[in-house]
């Protein structure tokens, strides 16, 4: 593996908890040396999202 950045494209990202969809749809592309932020209120899906990004 290189030390170059790769970009990160999801695209369809569809999470379920117990069977229930609970982000849906999701499509974004981070480009090489961008800096992301996630933002929202408690509950909102954020760990849920980077645990899936994660898998």
């Amino acid at each position: 593996m290189s030390d170059q950045s790769i970009p990160l494209s999801i695209q369809d990202l569809t999470v379920a908890w117990h069977r229930r969809p609970v982000i849906w749809d999701v499509e974004f592309d981070v480009s090489p040396g961008r800096l992301v932020g996630i933002v929202g209120p408690n509950g909102a899906g954020k760990s849920t999202l980077l645990k899936a990004v994660m898998d």
